[in-house]
């Protein structure tokens, strides 16, 4: 169900592939979360700059087992440079800069050092060859505090590591230094601005350029399993402190839920036909600018435009950025050909927000195919009579309705739309794999036993059966002695 009182179109079919996906979604993520020993999970998605909905699971706060839900902020940390980058164009747009200005221009204070000479928009795109944090950067692991103003200043005068576009190198000094253009040229402090010319128009509710406003309810953060030693369990995770980022606000300061970072990536999506919002912050030209890569990352596949990180999903252009706080692991894109805006937000430093938000991407990309022909004539009450969790001793299995089709899914492994085939529908009670692996079950059926709840069983393909979750047992001669 819609959650925005803008409601999305129903002209674009990836609301229909995305309210399928939402179906699915809380029991796939608590499931991921369960069984990594994850604290919490929050998520959103929207549609043409419209939210079609959210979902939160596991603990804001383990100690006290407070409930995540969807109020509940987290440091979205880098995502913090798309809001910088939006900023600068802005005052670009507005002729009180551009992008091949000089830094000295802006900060006399930097004149005749390292940083004299880089651009504006080298800074943007990582092209500067200023370091990524400093030589001591033992603020990030909260043995020092974020650097003021003088400290980032002075970090970026000898902060040289590699010549001006030589390769990619992601620095959050240059983003900090960033902050203070924007103060020189707009006249504002970098968290005033944000508020009143990105924050406010948009109606971001929930979000804010650092903690010194004193209205954040932040999801507690925790560290990783690894570091919390055996047994790993999640009651042993450190409770990591949320700290103001000082002059690095601008690079990793933010904090927002789910849903403000897709009504934000929205507002970048190019204009189109029933999209809301898409110009409330920059125009067309300008937004078409951020989005051009510029740089290649390191990684195959991966670049960075001006502010945004750019890569291919699944086969669909995506644009964004992800955030890494201590505490708090956070993944957003935006999908330009479907208006799709995705936000998965965690509460642990080994927070897999990356790997849940592909998955989602993933799923959505096979509800957006076309039934095959033996759906045809098939209501969604009678494809969900199929459906439900199933387990034996080799595992768990999903038969999920997505787009009007089924799939057969195993829980925790992200399937592949390149490989994953729907199910073909045999009759009232049987289903047949068009799983192309030949070593799998290709072209046998699932023969399905139903009771009053609906799907209990099932056996095949490769002929063993799988039950219920809910009613699955170990083989008694398989269950440890008692100890």
């Amino acid at each position: 169900m819609p959650t925005d009182d803008n409601a999305p179109s129903a002209a674009n079919p990836a609301i229909a592939a995305w309210e399928s996906v939402l179906a699915y979604a809380p029991q796939v993520l608590e499931h991921l979360r369960g069984s990594g020993r994850q604290p919490g999970f929050q998520m959103a998605v929207a549609v043409d700059g419209a939210l079609v909905g959210t979902c939160s699971g596991g603990y804001a706060d383990v100690a006290s087992g407070t409930w995540m839900d969807d109020d509940h902020q987290f440091r979205i940390a880098s995502h913090s440079k798309m809001f910088t980058a939006t900023a600068i164009l802005q005052l670009a747009e507005a002729g009180h800069l551009t992008l091949e200005d000089a830094l000295a221009d802006h900060l006399p204070e930097l004149a005749g050092t390292d940083a004299a000479e880089v651009t504006v928009g080298e800074l943007l795109s990582h092209s500067s060859g200023l370091t990524r944090d400093g030589t001591d950067s033992d603020f990030w692991v909260l043995g020092r505090p974020f650097p003021d103003r003088s400290t980032l200043v002075e970090t970026a005068a000898h902060g040289r590591v590699i010549a001006r576009h030589e390769h990619f190198k992601y620095t959050n000094i240059g983003y900090g230094l960033l902050g203070l253009v924007i103060e020189a040229a707009s006249g504002l402090d970098y968290r005033s601005y944000t508020r009143r010319q990105l924050i406010g128009p948009l109606g971001l509710r929930h979000t804010g350029p650092d903690l010194d406003d004193g209205s954040v309810r932040l999801a507690t953060g925790y560290g990783s399993l690894t570091v919390a030693g055996e047994p790993y369990t999640l009651e042993r995770r450190t409770v990591i402190e949320q700290v103001d980022t000082g002059a690095l606000s601008s690079a990793t300061g933010f904090y927002a839920t789910a849903a403000d970072v897709v009504r934000f990536l929205s507002a970048l999506l190019p204009e189109g036909p029933g999209r809301s919002g898409t110009g409330a912050l920059l125009g067309e030209h300008s937004k078409r600018r951020m989005q051009r890569k510029v740089e290649p990352s390191g990684t195959p596949g991966r670049h960075y435009g001006l502010g945004l990180i750019l890569q291919d999903v699944h086969g669909q252009p995506t644009f964004g950025h992800s955030g890494g706080y201590p505490g708090h692991i956070t993944r957003s894109w935006a999908l330009p050909e479907t208006g799709v805006a995705l936000s998965v937000l965690t509460n642990a430093i080994d927070g897999p927000a990356t790997s849940w938000g592909e998955q989602l991407i993933a799923l959505a990309t096979l509800a957006a195919r076309e039934a095959p022909p033996s759906y045809s004539g098939l209501s969604s009450v009678e494809l969900a009579r199929f459906t439900g969790r199933f387990a034996g001793l080799w595992g768990v299995q999903d038969i999920v309705e997505l787009g009007g089709t089924l799939y057969c899914l195993d829980v925790g492994s992200p399937p592949d739309p390149e490989t994953t085939e729907p199910l073909e529908v045999v009759d009232g009670s049987r289903l047949r794999s068009r799983d192309p692996n030949g070593f799998s079950g290709y072209g046998e059926e699932l023969a399905f036993e139903f009771d009053a709840e609906g799907a209990a069983a099932f056996r095949g393909p490769g002929g063993m059966r799988m039950v219920r979750q809910a009613d699955f047992r170990v083989p008694e001669r398989l269950a440890s002695p008692a100890g």
